[in-house]
């Protein structure tokens, strides 16, 4: 497949275009950043310069010309405002849309999906679960073959290659390594009945093969 992978720079998105270069897909990176392409394009994978904020949406679409998938792992840092996950949800959406492409996967957070209470947390934390449902609003409300992975915290540690996958609420969420969410978005990808399904995603004690099985049964 040729996948295009938006954030291919950030901590996840790197991984992700590692795991799907090794599962031997085409990849293109979007970055906003050229500093960031040196990295991209030795790992083998191709580069777009696309800026979520100021990019025009056919600039995206063109971007995604000819591509099988794309992967949103776009996110906003610390200390950002959170809109940007709805917003670049929302213009990469109606960009796969405008250029043809179907499959559509998008990393989340875990709970965006379920209803998980969000009471207790920062205003900080609120605004990021309210610019993360709606992003999820505007997925599951498109024409797209769309897959939701909504991961817990994520952590830098060495993958296990085992995790907890589900669509039902996760009561304790724990955390995944950002290598095993890239190992679940490249399995995602090459299974045709995830469509249309949001996915709850933490470490667990289940190979990934077994646990997405198990997930689409």
């Amino acid at each position: 497949m040729r996948i295009i992978v938006i954030g291919a720079s950030g901590r996840t998105g790197s991984l992700i275009v590692g795991a799907l270069l090794a599962a031997g897909h085409e990849v293109i990176g979007t970055i906003r950043n050229p500093k960031h392409m040196p990295a991209l394009v030795k790992a083998g994978a191709e580069v777009a310069l696309i800026d979520l904020d100021t990019s025009s949406l056919d600039d995206i679409a063109f971007a995604m010309q000819g591509a099988d998938a794309v992967v949103f792992a776009a996110g906003s840092s610390e200390g950002q405002t959170s809109e940007l996950d709805r917003k670049g949800t929302l213009r990469t959406v109606r960009a796969a849309e405008k250029a043809g492409v179907k499959r559509y996967v998008a990393i989340s957070a875990i709970g965006a999906s379920t209803g998980m209470s969000v009471r207790s947390m920062s205003d900080e934390m609120k605004d990021y679960y309210k610019q993360k449902r709606a992003a999820g609003k505007h997925i599951t409300g498109s024409s797209l073959d769309w897959t939701i992975i909504e991961p817990a915290e994520l952590t830098d540690a060495k993958p296990t290659g085992k995790v907890t996958l589900t669509e039902s609420l996760i009561e304790d969420v724990g955390n995944i390594p950002r290598a095993d969410v890239a190992a679940v978005t490249a399995a995602v990808l090459s299974q045709p009945k995830t469509i249309g399904h949001a996915y709850q995603l933490t470490g667990g004690k289940t190979p990934i093969k077994t646990a997405l099985a198990k997930a689409v049964a």
